[in-house]
């Protein structure tokens, strides 16, 4: 027997009923697409940043060696050329000199072996050593400091260059 018409249940009013398999891929479908987003803002947030592009605005291959009078004996790998030594306290030079040289010489190099003085696009001046792969940012120690290396390069007059403070 056909049921009777409910008026207050007109077709274009009542929701259809979703039971079963396709509620159950509705559901499956939300689930998995949150489940998909929150792994791909997780995987973005911990994704290593790329390098920044540097670019080496001047570089020069250093030897610095103790002078007999106590001061530090400076010269260019490439050249032999003799500059001027580090002279009096300079405390900042000398200990930076010396904890790159302790680490070296813990890995079997030799005080002959040139360091590498840069200064970067970005500003900041650099003091590697080759030989341990151990790198010093000079500027993070001030303007003051950073000037006692900063004089062996060439780019040091240079009007744009500013050592970050």
């Amino acid at each position: 027997m056909p049921r009777p018409l409910d008026p207050s249940r007109s077709g274009l009013t009542a929701r259809p009923r979703v039971e079963g398999w396709p509620l159950a891929l509705v559901a499956s479908a939300i689930v998995g697409s949150l489940a998909f987003t929150g792994w791909h803002q997780f995987q973005k947030a911990n994704a290593p940043e790329p390098p920044p592009v540097v670019g080496v605005l001047d570089s020069r291959q250093l030897v610095f060696r103790d002078a007999r009078d106590g001061s530090v004996e400076v010269t260019d790998a490439m050249t032999q050329e003799r500059l001027a030594p580090i002279v009096g306290e300079a405390g900042f030079a000398r200990g930076v000199l010396r904890g790159l040289a302790q680490a070296r010489l813990r890995q079997g190099g030799t005080a002959n072996d040139p360091f590498e003085l840069r200064v970067e696009s970005t500003g900041t001046l650099r003091l590697t050593d080759p030989v341990t792969g151990r790198t010093v940012d000079l500027t993070v120690f001030g303007p003051t400091n950073a000037a006692v290396f900063q004089a062996y390069l060439a780019i040091r007059q240079a009007p744009s260059l500013e050592i970050q403070k």
